[in-house]
């Protein structure tokens, strides 16, 4: 079998090596390009043909060398009136030069190249290895004498027998191999077409990781609504707690007017300590009324102490009373301006510009990146839509919650400003209740 090809001033060819591959090599190229004088080449060393203009223009002598895949090499030197040949074994290290052996190439060389022609009548052959360019395929175009003289020749007809069921069987093959590639490229435009909305899914992938940043963000929100929901309990129980209070003030009368006191907050401050502590005893002392006395089985200084204690607390609460009364005249202090709402508002305006940096920055950074790789595994993906999916539902839900709060809050206010409304001043100090400013305050203690 023929490995290697070599043309050295051959027709069109200054130098050409070509190196065959298993299989069927095929050359392929613009016309004139020498595609057809490799051809010529391989008819030339086969068959030695009469002087034409095989050497190339300028050059003295043309070369074609074949090397065989056991390593020998036959070459044929072509002059402008002479050729020879020159074989190398294989593992020799001089070639072997055949000269002057008259019109037909020597019998060691044929045997070498196994590229015989069959022979026919009257000094005819018929060559069943090289084809001409413009001739019909094999036979077709000889008389049927010619393809019976051809046939009836045995020293070629298995060999052709043997080729024709081995290019049966390429030609199986390469069907074969042909209808599985165009199934597997059916199954690739399948697959391409699942996959066309994917810059789609990568888009709503980025948003849902927007969502989720702005879901967790409302979950850390969270504990703060439910410190807002327990502060409001307190206020509702701190609004009973006034609204018993300011009913049972309403049946007092205007206190004396006594002189002037010191340390107003201090006295205040006490003053509502004071009264906390009697509420409690007078709650407890409530609580023991109906107890049986106990059997006095050792002595309880403890509680005399107390009893004493609580005497003490009754004379300061009088005198608390009494004071209390002379500093109602006075007019109240005041009021701080509230900077809570400001200082939120401040925080958020820092947070979400920030937020808004960072998604210019994160942006910035995609613009730059190729585009996803095509994904044939979508688990994670229908995961992570189903993660979105119930964050979304988790978001409506805290946005509903919100809007109740909301909602409770404007009532409760109505209640509030209502109620104030109806009491018209404030029976401690008769100055105008201001709804406004009481929940001002409220908020600001909160």
């Amino acid at each position: 079998m023929i490995k290697k090809i070599i043309l050295k001033n051959f027709l069109a060819h200054e130098y050409t090596e070509i190196e065959l591959g298993p299989g069927m090599t095929v050359l392929t190229g613009p016309n004139n390009s020498g595609k057809s004088s490799v051809v010529e080449a391989l008819r030339c060393i086969a068959t030695n043909p009469l002087p034409k203009h095989f050497v190339r223009h300028g050059a003295k002598i043309a070369r074609v060398e074949l090397e065989m895949d056991d390593g020998t090499k036959v070459a044929w030197i072509r002059k402008k009136a002479t050729a020879w040949y020159e074989v190398t074994l294989a593992g020799a290290e001089e070639h072997e030069t055949y000269a002057k052996f008259g019109r037909k190439p020597p019998e060691d060389v044929m045997a070498i190249l196994r590229l015989n022609q069959v022979p026919l009548e009257g000094d005819k052959f018929l060559d069943v290895h090289i084809g001409d360019q413009r001739k019909p395929i094999f036979l077709l175009d000889q008389p049927a004498s010619v393809a019976a003289q051809f046939f009836a020749s045995s020293s070629e007809a298995s060999h052709l027998l043997a080729m024709q069921t081995e290019l049966k069987s390429r030609v199986r093959n390469a069907n074969r191999d042909k209808k599985f590639q165009q199934e597997k490229m059916a199954d690739i435009a399948a697959d391409l077409n699942e996959l066309q909305d994917l810059p789609k899914v990568n888009l709503e992938l980025e948003t849902a990781h927007e969502l989720k940043g702005q879901s967790e963000k409302l979950l850390s929100e969270i504990p703060r609504i439910e410190d807002f929901l327990n502060r409001k309990n307190q206020l509702q129980s701190q609004k009973v707690k006034l609204a018993a209070k300011e009913k049972r003030l309403c049946g007092l009368e205007k206190g004396p007017d006594l002189f002037p006191v010191r340390g107003l907050e201090q006295t205040n401050l006490q003053l509502g300590n004071f009264r906390c502590q009697s509420l409690n005893l007078k709650s407890r002392a409530h609580c023991l009324e109906e107890l049986a006395s106990p059997v006095q089985l050792f002595p309880v200084k403890d509680l005399e102490l107390k009893i004493v204690r609580q005497n003490q607390l009754s004379l300061a609460e009088n005198v608390q009373s009494n004071r209390q009364k002379a500093l109602s005249l006075l007019t109240a202090p005041p009021l701080m301006e509230n900077i809570s709402a400001l200082c939120a508002t401040i925080s958020n305006i820092s947070r979400n510009k920030i937020f808004a940096e960072n998604i210019s920055r994160r942006a910035r950074a995609l613009e730059s990146l190729a585009p996803a790789p095509e994904l044939f595994d979508n688990s994670n993906l229908i995961q992570t839509i189903g993660s979105i999916n119930s964050l979304k539902k988790n978001q409506e839900q805290s946005r509903s919650v919100l809007e109740k709060l909301e909602e409770s809050r404007v009532l409760l206010e109505a209640k509030i400003k209502k109620r104030l409304a109806e009491i018209g001043s404030c029976p401690l100090c008769g100055n105008e209740l201001a709804a406004d400013k009481l929940i001002g305050e409220l908020g600001h203690e909160s």
